[in-house]
């Protein structure tokens, strides 16, 4: 099972400027009752962080909002993401080039 997560907070200049209501965004995979937070730190960066339910709603309290995904996650990314918006494609296997913002990506799952 996928999740993905949109924050309002990012320590990324760029995205604080041009991102409208959303910064950052990383999936989640859930896999045998374990939560891994796949983190986009910088191009050839990815984080995994490991998590339980009671971290889901601590992020939730400081504004963190997750949208379940139904598809199939990649790990063998092939292509180096530059953001973490195309870190999140990549990874979750969609193909829209009009997704360039993570507030982009939430209009889209949603």
């Amino acid at each position: 099972m996928i999740y993905i997560g949109f924050s309002p907070r990012t320590h990324k200049l760029y995205a604080r400027i041009l991102c409208k209501r959303f910064k950052h965004c990383a999936p989640l995979v859930v896999q045998r009752n374990k939560i891994y937070l796949y983190q986009f730190v910088n191009k050839n960066n990815i984080n995994i962080i490991s998590l339980k339910k009671r971290d889901l709603l601590i992020l939730e309290k400081y504004g963190w909002v997750f949208i379940k995904y139904n598809g199939i996650f990649n790990q063998d990314c092939v292509r180096p993401a530059l953001t973490c918006v195309q870190f999140t494609k990549q990874s979750c296997n969609i193909n829209n080039h009009k997704i360039i913002t993570p507030y982009d990506l939430f209009k889209y799952l949603k």
